[in-house]
């Protein structure tokens, strides 16, 4: 059976003259089977979900929730868990990921062709500095995403922090921890609801497995840390129609899956080219 693909977003002359080029013109990876029925099905029970307020609890040795799913929260927030395994990843290739792909727009068309358009970091100096760790390249900055949508392009910044300073133990993250590495950004859309998505936080929380490494993500949609606070970002009165937290969802199992698809042979590939 054919399946039809959608349309690529367009690219540029010079784009197709770049090395990793060849990873726009492939076949978009499909999300695993197994997962399917918890992205496009119904939500699964807030009690399930890992509350804002304790998403420290994620590094505990140990830790096991519902890793799969999407649901209103009872506070009318949305949230979404989802896991992605890579084969022959590692964590630092994840954190290398993240530096590298704000330095041009197609190192984020590459992962999702048919939706990203853009993720140009505002602090391209901080990826390039040799004196930083894959860490630090990213730490502190912000991107401003891009991506295609049915209304036209939509713009968001994500602005990634050390987990220290958004609510997480360091002493629990590290190569010699079940938690390898831990991405954490806030993002900002433009504008307010109901024009706009409310701000939300999102981490990707790494560790091994055989042949690989699992990517945990969980995304509080309406929820964020503001000078070292948590902060609701959704406005009391308002509550989230299940079909937001589920558009989120399939968005980012889409994504991780085109990541775990290439980025061990990109990494290979650009590891020093920042």
């Amino acid at each position: 059976m054919d399946i039809k693909q959608k349309p690529k977003v367009p690219v540029t002359d010079a784009d197709k003259e770049k090395r990793y080029f060849k990873y726009y013109d492939r076949y978009p990876a499909f999300v695993a089977p197994q997962k399917m029925g918890k992205v496009f099905g119904p939500p699964m029970s807030p009690a399930d979900a890992v509350p804002f307020a304790e998403r420290a609890s994620i590094l505990e040795e140990g830790f096991s929730k519902n890793e799969i799913g999407y649901c209103v929260m009872p506070d009318g927030t949305g949230y979404i868990a989802d896991e992605t395994f890579i084969p022959g990843g590692t964590a630092e290739m994840v954190d290398w990921f993240f530096a590298w792909r704000g330095l041009d727009p197609l190192r984020y068309v590459i992962v999702n062709p048919e939706q990203n358009i853009s993720a140009m970091s505002m602090q391209t100096c901080y990826a390039r500095d040799e004196d930083r760790t894959l860490q630090e390249k990213y730490w502190d900055t912000t991107q401003v995403i891009m991506q295609a949508g049915p209304m036209g392009p939509s713009t968001n910044y994500l602005n990634f922090k050390c987990p220290s300073s958004v609510g997480f133990d360091m002493s629990k993250i590290g190569p010699d921890k079940e938690t390898k590495t831990l991405v954490c950004g806030r993002n900002y859309a433009k504008g307010y609801p109901p024009m706009a998505a409310p701000d939300y936080f999102v981490c990707h929380q790494v560790k091994e497995g055989v042949g690989g490494v699992s990517v945990f993500t969980r995304i509080w949609y309406g929820w964020t840390v503001r000078y070292g606070l948590n902060h609701k970002a959704l406005p009391d009165g308002f509550w989230m129609q299940p079909h937001v937290p589920m558009t989120l969802m399939i968005g980012n199992a889409v994504e991780w899956a085109n990541i775990a698809a290439i980025l061990p042979l990109v990494y290979a590939e650009e590891k020093d080219n920042f």
